[in-house]
């Protein structure tokens, strides 16, 4: 979903908010930005499994998980949107390596919590 079509639905429902729009409206709207959500957070997580592969092909090995965070710094455009470590739910990605070899990166979804079905998560190799 582009920013335009996010920020449109956003503004509708705000306004649902502030109106007597019947629950099946604010259902439709409430479930559009969960969608987008879950949209944006697996093309993040598609964006860093493809840089994180690049990383192994040039350095052969993925980042160490302590390092995580300023590798994603450091090969990411500056965001002024969202911080790029997170998901957009305002979770934290949570990023694991086996010594260098493989990886698993994770959202913890809509919920916050692990292990539950809204859980998203790509590995590498």
């Amino acid at each position: 979903m582009d920013k335009f079509s996010l920020a449109g639905v956003l503004i509708i429902g705000s306004l649902m908010a502030f109106t007597d729009a019947p629950e099946q409206i604010r259902t439709v709207i409430d479930e559009s930005i969960r969608t987008g959500q879950q949209l944006a957070t697996a093309g993040d997580l598609r964006s860093m499994s493809t840089m994180l592969d690049a990383h192994f092909f040039k350095h052969g090995r993925y980042p160490r998980a302590d390092r995580f965070a300023t590798w994603l710094a450091a090969n990411f455009k500056e965001n002024h949107v969202k911080d790029l470590a997170k998901d957009h739910w305002g979770n934290s990605y949570l990023y694991t390596d086996n010594q260098g070899r493989s990886y698993i990166l994770s959202s913890l979804g809509e919920d916050g919590l692990p292990g539950t079905e809204d859980d998203m998560t790509v590995t590498g190799p």
